[in-house]
């Protein structure tokens, strides 16, 4: 006899809901259930997805070709035991995504050397990003995701200086959102040059689906009284007269995934244990 507590606990994975009118359309593995059911809002989501792009200059090419294999198969190289062929966006979601007419737009040819000379790339880089982006604003009826594109060699820009705090994608995201622009940053590293298309393109399709207004899956069991809150915390890394602590309730929404809030302030009142507020 022990008195000694488990080490852990081994929670069952929860079923996850394809269909809102068929109980049995429910599976554990969102993939998986995804080839079986389709998508839990199937019908309800515009066809095709129209994707606006955002790329270097005279590489609007390259974003459009990786953008075709969303329509190709893939076999996993890695995960194999979780990730399923990916048989392509029709086959997976009963719909296509293609390129919207008109919206693709270029970086000016300037900015690789204003880039390469400055000392704060990441201003240089953000500043023309943004300036880009809110001229395609003025074409939002015409596309539903904005995807943006970055080559490697843009690297020293993706974050600030040491003193700096400074994130490239947390700068686009918080600029998109205050105009209710989704959008999906590609990384040539991350994506164009990763070895598993096949991963790439399945983590790639499912966000384009729920970025343009799509519901992949849902929990089939859950509590209409719950409340989902997701927090962060960011330390501030200089002296300042402000608090340490900026808290960030990144996601605040209801059981269903609706009432989506998004609410950042600064944290008065804190106790610090071993640096967590």
């Amino acid at each position: 006899m022990t008195s000694q507590v488990a080490p852990h606990i081994w929670l069952a994975e929860p079923k996850l809901a394809f269909h809102a009118d068929r109980p049995s359309d429910n599976e554990i593995h969102p993939l998986r259930g995804l080839l079986q059911f389709g998508p839990y809002s199937g019908g309800f989501v515009p066809d095709p997805i129209r994707i606006a792009t955002l790329s270097p200059n005279g590489e609007s090419g390259q974003i459009l070709g990786f953008l075709k294999r969303l329509t190709l198969a893939h076999t996993p190289k890695e995960r194999t035991d979780y990730l399923p062929e990916w048989p392509g966006f029709r086959s997976v979601f009963g719909l296509q995504a293609t390129p919207a007419d008109g919206c693709h737009v270029e970086l000016d040819s300037e900015l690789e050397n204003e880039f390469g000379t400055s000392q704060q790339p990441h201003i240089v880089l953000a500043d023309r990003l943004v300036r880009a982006i809110y001229r395609l604003q003025a074409l939002r009826p015409e596309f539903d995701v904005l995807v943006i594109y970055l080559p490697m060699r843009w690297a020293a820009g993706y974050v600030g200086g040491p003193n700096e705090e400074f994130d490239l994608h947390d700068h686009l995201k918080a600029t998109t959102a205050a105009i209710g622009l989704p959008i999906q940053l590609v990384r040539e590293d991350k994506a164009l040059a990763y070895h598993c298309q096949a991963s790439v393109m399945w983590r790639l399709g499912v966000a384009m689906y729920a970025k343009a207004g799509g519901i992949p899956w849902k929990l089939a069991e859950n509590d209409p009284e719950t409340a989902y809150i997701g927090i962060s915390y960011a330390t501030r890394s200089k002296p300042s007269d402000g608090p340490r602590f900026i808290t960030c309730c990144s996601q605040v929404f209801d059981a269903d995934g609706s009432g989506l809030e998004f609410v950042a302030y600064d944290a008065h009142e804190f106790e610090v244990y071993r640096d967590n507020p």
